[in-house]
């Protein structure tokens, strides 16, 4: 038996499976159907990394971490574990494969407990041996080993598309699909490393060869200075000379050593030395040269910066003293503005005080109005107060009488009804005096129903007395009728009195026929001496309910004649007239109305006296007449008003003067700031300038006092050490340029010396190349070859099974490309040729995909996973799919089986329906029903649940 087949697959935490789940893959063709989501592609990858220890979907870059397979729902401490029996070259053994960090170390035994660990070596030489060379290194072995696995076992939907696709941009993902489908990848990948390879050499080479073109490019620029120059007879001589006359001249110590391997150096000391002083000279020239330019103008500085020094200190002063003045002006105005906002504010309450007294007197003389108290004489506040005594009552006295007056006002508007209430329980009471009986006979009453009551209550216990002890012979009597004697003539029983079984059941027999008579006898008494009881029981029930109903009604005419008598004596209290009441009543409210205006009135006047402006005159004397009580008001108001007034005209006045002057101020103020910052402004800039000239001096002629002597010795020393220097730079020029040409004698020789290796490694690099290209053009040739023939032995294949599959048929043939194209598929269509990458629909694409996959499934044997093949087909397609699966499961049980995910319902019943007439078929584990239809359940979160839906059994 050929490939690796699997019988049985177990998952546990991994990725979407959380939960332990084993899978029965021992049939040759098993359909795992569930929604997405639920594990489907979880499975497939769990088959994937058991056997390369890699998910290709989960890599990073080339790098796969173990840790992206854990669950995220699974237990703690649970690692992700896939375990399957497997079928390796005919043999049947354990695979075992454990998430450990990034590691995913494999176990393989014939048992579980037996199983060995593998390395990743070990066991893909095991699961794929002819997927790579024996002479391969063990790293490359792996590589192409893993992806052989991935490509000829798994079958993605990206893989699917890429079978058949042609775009520019996916053909590199197509060859690499067929080389690892057609078990060649290897060839593939040798061909890539030598192109990998001479492309890496040529991009050295050309490295080298800018090198080598570079120093002959130079060395040719040295020998044509050399042949232009006129070398001394001793040029390293003459350098060493120049040096030291230079260094004498820049006053180094020239006891140094002057031989050729230091002259380098020395050169660089004196250029670095010469470069230094030439730096400080040139600071101290332009600072000489400022100094000069300025030294007329430092008198004039000198003398500017101590007047304007003194000029600050006298506008500084000035300033002082106007801020102090401005801010006491600003107080000034500050005050009487708030003397203003407190007129106002007095003028606001005068104005409030005003309104409020003049709605209370108008409230007031509307009361009296209301109350007709307002008398035609004139009438004072004081004689109002004493007209009206409630206004002298305290506000919660007022609002008692409001409540009392209004509860008796409420009180007579019912006392109609109650009088016409009471006269009709008066007649009620004496129609039912006739119906009320006396005591004595109320006590016979009584007395029957009670003795009425107590014979009925013993006929009924006479009854009960009777009837069931009646019954209970009548039932022993009969039981006595029906016993056997057992063919004695003389029971002992019987015998005991009767002598005669006989008589004694005659005599029994009689007593039964007067026992119903007995207890009718009972039953009639004890219903008559009821009937008794109830019509006494009912007479003296009428004679109570007579008492009851008067006694109601009596108290009814006590509660209405108090009421009666609670108001009259309310009235009384009250001190209103008897005879109208209501009248009475509504001016009681009315006076107290006019007693709450005055009481009002006279406390606000009290209250806002005090505090208004104008003096405490009293605003409403208590001679004031009640009639002028507006007028009053408005003379009082007025007086104070025009107090208000002038104070506030008084302060208006001062405020603008105070303001005035404190705008004086401020523009005094303003002008000495402006003078200050002038002032200052010039003092900094002239002692800017005077501080410059001084560091300038400081810099050309350090610790030295400036004086036109001073100056003029400047000069002379600047002018010395100018030409000392010049001199110096022409030793140092001169030596360099005796040296130079002995250098590029050395540089010449050694340039010769150092091309003849590179020149050698060049030649090297290009054999180098050329046989890369060589290895490269045979290996594509091998891969070709070897291609093209084992498409050409799947192709009679792929043509039966792609015209099995496309219902609608269109296309004759699929014909293979020619010569190095030979992976263009071509169709034939009568006289015409088409391109499945451009004129085949996507079904029809994925048909002709999937007749290449199954192909190179049945050449190979083993077990084969499609992931979702089924997606672009239509109904037709799909059967044509299903009895093409039908047919190779059928024809080819014991050599393969496939695993296949889907979505589809539709799909799984149509499955059925094509394997439900097919009995069991050999496989390796026996004789087996050629299809299992698994249905998964749930998700990684609630855990994923499997069942078998077919067969049943």
């Amino acid at each position: 038996m050929r490939g690796v087949r699997i019988s049985s697959l177990g998952i546990a935490a991994f990725r979407g499976i959380s939960e332990p789940v084993r899978f029965d893959l021992s049939a040759p063709l098993t359909l795992v159907f569930a929604p997405n989501g639920t594990g489907k592609t979880t499975m497939c990858e769990a088959a994937e990394w058991l056997l390369t220890g890699q998910v290709e979907r989960l890599k990073d870059g080339k790098i796969f971490d173990a840790h992206v397979l854990r669950s995220k729902f699974s237990m703690e401490g649970q690692t992700p574990t896939v375990e399957a029996g497997l079928f390796v070259a005919g043999k049947h053994g354990f695979l075992t494969r454990v998430a450990e960090g990034m590691q995913s170390p494999a176990s393989w035994g014939e048992t579980n407990d037996a199983a060995t660990r593998l390395g990743p070596h070990e066991l893909l030489s095991l699961l794929a041996p002819a997927a790579a060379a024996d002479e391969a290194h063990h790293l490359t072995a792996i590589n192409l080993r893993q992806r052989w696995l991935k490509g000829t076992r798994f079958l993605s939907a990206e893989a699917l598309a890429a079978l058949v696709d042609t775009d520019v941009e996916t053909i590199e993902r197509r060859t690499q699909v067929f080389a690892d489908l057609l078990g060649i990848r290897h060839l593939l990948d040798a061909e890539r490393q030598c192109e990998k390879y001479a492309n890496e050499m040529g991009a050295r080479l050309r490295t080298l060869s800018q090198l080598i073109d570079q120093q002959r490019s130079e060395a040719l620029e040295l020998e044509g200075a050399l042949a232009s120059e006129e070398l001394p007879a001793d040029a390293n001589v003459s350098a060493r000379s120049e040096a030291a006359a230079a260094a004498k001249m820049l006053n180094m110590d020239d006891s140094a050593d002057l031989e050729s391997s230091n002259l380098v150096n020395r050169l660089e000391a004196l250029t670095a030395v010469h470069r230094r002083q030439r730096h400080a000279f040139d600071e101290r020239s332009r600072a000489a040269e400022r100094v000069e330019a300025q030294w007329s103008a430092r008198r004039l500085l000198e003398t500017a910066v101590l007047d304007n020094t003194n000029l600050e200190a006298k506008l500084a002063a000035a300033l002082a003293e106007i801020e102090e003045k401005g801010s006491a002006a600003g107080a000034l105005v500050s005050q009487h503005m708030l003397e203003r906002e407190v007129a106002d504010e007095a003028a606001r309450t005068l104005a409030n005080a005003k309104d409020r007294l003049t709605y209370l007197a108008s409230a007031l003389l509307t009361a009296l109005l209301d109350a007709q108290l307002l008398a035609d004489a004139p009438q004072s506040l004081a004689m109002l107060d004493e007209q009206i005594a409630e206004a002298r009552w305290t506000v919660a006295a007022r609002r008692d009488r409001r409540r009392e007056l209004a509860a008796l006002k409420a009180s007579m508007e019912h006392a109609v009804s109650e009088d016409r209430r009471l006269r009709l329980i008066n007649v009620e009471i004496t129609q039912r005096e006739s119906d009320r009986i006396s005591e004595t006979e109320l006590a016979v009453l009584r007395n029957d129903a009670i003795n009425a009551d107590a014979l009925a209550r013993a006929a009924r216990s006479a009854l009960d007395a009777t009837a069931e002890p009646v019954a209970r012979l009548q039932s022993a009597a009969r039981d006595f009728l029906v016993h056997d004697h057992g063919g004695l003539t003389l029971c002992p029983v019987c015998a005991h009195k009767w002598q005669d079984p006989g008589a004694l059941r005659a005599a029994i027999a009689t007593a039964l026929a007067f026992a119903p008579d007995v207890t009718q006898s009972a039953r009639i008494a004890a219903e008559l001496a009821s009937e008794t009881a109830r019509v006494a029981r009912a007479r003296l029930d009428g004679a109570l309910s007579a008492y009851t109903a008067i006694d109601t009604l009596e108290k009814e005419r006590a509660a209405l004649v108090a009421s009666v008598e609670q108001r009259t004596r309310e009235i009384v209290r009250l001190g209103l007239a008897s005879d109208e009441p209501l009248a009475a009543i509504s001016a009681a409210e009315n006076r107290l109305d006019v007693a709450d205006a005055l009481a009002e009135l006279v406390a606000a006047c009290d209250a806002l006296t005090p505090t208004l402006p104008g003096g405490p005159a009293p605003l409403l004397p208590r001679e004031t007449v009640v009639l002028s009580l507006l007028d009053r008001l408005t003379e009082s108001f007025l007086a104070r008003e025009q107090h208000v007034q002038l104070q506030l005209a008084e302060l208006a006045k001062a405020i603008e003067t105070s303001i005035a002057a404190r705008d004086e101020l401020r523009a005094g103020h303003a002008g000495t700031q402006q003078r200050l910052r002038e002032c200052r402004e010039g003092l900094r800039d002239k002692a800017t300038e005077l501080a410059i000239l001084r560091a300038a001096w400081e810099s050309a002629a350090p610790q030295t006092e400036w004086s036109d002597s001073a100056l003029a010795q400047l000069k002379a020393e600047l002018a010395a050490e100018s030409r000392c220097l010049q001199s110096a730079e022409a030793h140092i020029e001169a030596a360099r340029a005796a040296w130079a040409s002995e250098a590029r004698c050395q540089r010449l020789e050694a340039l010769k010396r150092a091309l003849a290796p590179l020149l050698e490694h060049q030649k090297r690099m290009t054999d180098r190349i050329a046989a890369a290209h060589r290895a490269r053009a045979e290996f594509q040739e091998a891969y070709a070859t070897i291609s093209r023939k084992r498409v050409q032995d799947l192709s009679h294949v792929v043509n039966s099974l792609f015209a099995r599959m496309h219902a609608n048929r269109v296309f004759d043939r699929i014909n293979l490309g020619q010569d190095s194209n030979f992976l263009h598929w071509l169709a034939d269509a009568g006289s015409e040729q088409l391109d499945p990458g451009t004129d085949f629909s996507q079904g029809q694409r994925q048909d002709l995909a999937l007749s290449l996959f199954l192909a190179r499934a049945r050449s190979l044997g083993g077990t084969f996973f499609l992931d979702e093949p089924v997606i672009h087909l239509d109904d037709l397609n799909r059967v044509g799919l299903l009895d093409s699966l039908r047919a190779i499961v059928l024809d080819s049980s014991r050599l393969l089986n496939l695993v296949i995910t889907t979505s589809s319902r539709a799909l799984a019943r149509h499955l059925i329906e094509k394997f439900a007439g097919i009995g069991p078929v050999e496989t390796p584990a026996g004789f087996l029903h050629p299809l299992r239809v698994l249905e998964l359940d749930g998700n990684g979160r609630s855990g994923v649940s499997m069942r078998t839906i077919y067969p049943l059994r």
